[in-house]
């Protein structure tokens, strides 16, 4: 059994199962007060000595990663979901009942709290590419720079470029964070993600990222706000971009398997 999403056994009789099933047969299965919309698939492909090459296969992989995240964006549109990591496996309906068993107070409670609620991803890029941005961030950096001769700067920049890059990650990571406030009425929730210095394909690097629970009213009002705030910023290198919505991955609580 193929774990995709969790909902609530109420909003089940408003479901109807997508007819365009590739490989999987779908079903819902009900334990109390939640149902868990699962598909049944080979064993085989998840498990003995071909499945590690299996999984580094995008060929193989990726039509099943795309038809994970479309089930459970489709299941979001008629309820709030539980959504499930890819490759969440229960050999049969008794391992994943008693799980459900087991956590139905967790998952119900989780259901309800954003029962018409969204997740939102906001990035904060910025770019340390030209020499103009980095001669702004050596002296802001360090003040006693423009005392050194122009060799002797020359030389600092050179031998410290590394110090220099993670200060000016560091800067526009806060600059971020500043604006968090201005959104929190808008959310129900902030989570910072993991950015990590990943460049994209314009040469801006990811400094800041966080996941915003935000209610479907408020979308509208979230997005020209971002827009607004990105407008404010870019003067100081920094531009934000929003996307979603996406089903409420980063405000799951950790359930054992499903972390």
């Amino acid at each position: 059994m193929c774990l995709f999403a969790f909902v609530a056994e109420s909003a089940v009789h408003d479901m109807r199962l997508p007819d365009d099933v590739c490989e999987q047969r779908l079903m819902l299965h009900r334990v109390g007060s939640v149902a868990a919309l699962i598909g049944i698939v080979p064993l085989s492909d998840y498990s003995g000595a071909d499945a590690e090459r299996r999984f580094a296969d995008v060929a193989w992989l990726a039509p099943r990663v795309r038809r994970h995240a479309e089930l459970v964006e489709w299941a979001m549109q008629a309820a709030a979901v539980f959504p499930a990591p890819f490759g969440t496996l229960y050999t049969n309906l008794d391992s994943l009942g008693a799980f459900m068993q087991a956590h139905e107070g967790t998952i119900a409670d989780f259901l309800r709290a954003v029962t018409g609620k969204e997740e939102w991803d906001l990035r904060a890029l910025a770019r340390f590419d030209s020499p103009e941005i980095l001669d702004q961030l050596a002296r802001s950096a360090w003040p006693d720079l423009r005392a050194l001769s122009k060799g002797a700067r020359y030389m600092k920049l050179c031998r410290d470029r590394s110090a220099l890059l993670a200060f000016g990650r560091d800067e526009a990571a806060g600059r971020a964070r500043q604006l968090l406030p201005q959104l929190e009425p808008l959310t129900a929730g902030i989570r910072q993600l993991g950015s990590g210095a990943v460049a994209d394909s314009g040469g801006a690097e990811l400094v800041a990222r966080y996941a915003l629970l935000v209610a479907k009213t408020d979308a509208a009002a979230l997005q020209d706000q971002v827009r607004e705030l990105g407008d404010r910023v870019k003067q100081q290198n920094l531009a934000l971009v929003l996307s979603g919505p996406w089903p409420p991955f980063s405000f799951r609580p950790n359930l054992n398997s499903l972390n």
